[in-house]
Formats: C-alpha cells, sequence, structure tokens
C-alpha cells in the first residue's frame, strides 16, 4: 500500500507543477478552452497509467508529447480561430471610448496575426509571451534546442512585424 501512496503523491505533485502549462499549451494549440480542458484531462490519465515507466527528469517533455498527441487524435488539422485572454481591457480606467475602441481593433487583429502564425511559431511564440517560459525552459518542455525556439521566435517576430507592417 505504501507504493501505491507514494504514487499517488508523485502524481498529484507532476499535476500541480505541470497542470496550467499543459492546459495552456492545449489552448495554444487549439485555440479551444473546452477542447484543452478536456485534453489535459486525457493527459494526466494517461500519465497515471504509465507513471511506473516515466523518468522524474523526463515527466514534463513527456506530459507535453502526450499533450500534443491527444490533440492531434482530436482534431487532425482542423483550425481555430484563437480567443487570446487580454486582460488589458479589464485594467482600462478613464479612457475615451475612441481610445478603447482602437485598442479593441488592434487586439482583434493581434489575435489574428498570432493565429495565423505557423503552428510550431506560435506555439513558442506564446509560450515565452503568456507563459513568460525562458528560451531554455521551452526547449526542455518540446524537446527540442533552445536555438531553435530562438529561430522559431525569432520567425514569430518577423512575421507580425510583416503583418502590422502591411496594415499600417
Amino acid at each position: 500500500m505504501e507504493i501505491v501512496a507514494d504514487k499517488r503523491e508523485w502524481f498529484k505533485s507532476v499535476f500541480n507543477e505541470n497542470y496550467e502549462y499543459i492546459l495552456n499549451y492545449l489552448f495554444y494549440l487549439s485555440g479551444d478552452s473546452k477542447l484543452s480542458e478536456d485534453l489535459v484531462q486525457d493527459v494526466f490519465l494517461q500519465l497515471w497509467v504509465n507513471r511506473d515507466k516515466i523518468r522524474n527528469e523526463t515527466v514534463r517533455p513527456f506530459l507535453f508529447t502526450l499533450a500534443r498527441n491527444a490533440f492531434l487524435k482530436s482534431v487532425r488539422r482542423v483550425k481555430y480561430d484563437l480567443q487570446f485572454k487580454s486582460g488589458w481591457f479589464e485594467t482600462v480606467e478613464n479612457e475615451s471610448p475612441e481610445f478603447i475602441a482602437e485598442m479593441k481593433e488592434f487586439d482583434q487583429q493581434l489575435q489574428k496575426a498570432i493565429a495565423s502564425l505557423p503552428e510550431k511559431c506560435r506555439i513558442i511564440y506564446l509560450m515565452s509571451r503568456m507563459d513568460d517560459l525562458s528560451y531554455a525552459e521551452i526547449a526542455v518542455n518540446l524537446n527540442v534546442s533552445v536555438k531553435a525556439v530562438e529561430k522559431q521566435i525569432s520567425k514569430a517576430l518577423s512575421l507580425l512585424r510583416k503583418e502590422f507592417e502591411v496594415r499600417l
């Protein structure tokens, strides 16, 4: 019974440390918060099923791999319009209605531009900007090199710059 209790504590710890990262990653992949919530449950179910085969050093990359596989199984290349959370509008006070309208329009354009990024770029860009993960953390989570992360961030920023240069 003690081994099971230890595994439960391990699972609880892994769940608490990684749930939000995996949920966000799935959201970045799908753009659908309800789907992301469903898939993150599947990911942690698979973690529990495979708990005896997993080493602590590789648990987070394993979770990201499970998440990606769960997503791919569920949607098979269906595109979603991403509706990212924008907390900026919740903090606006004493601004003119014109300014708020312009900012909302810009926010919609930015969301559309981010959604149009290639999948790998979009995921890495959002992990960096929304989750505040370092390039090294992203590299470990996605099992890629730091150079690959740097290249994808650079590509994302370049594409976003081009998108907004055209609109200005």
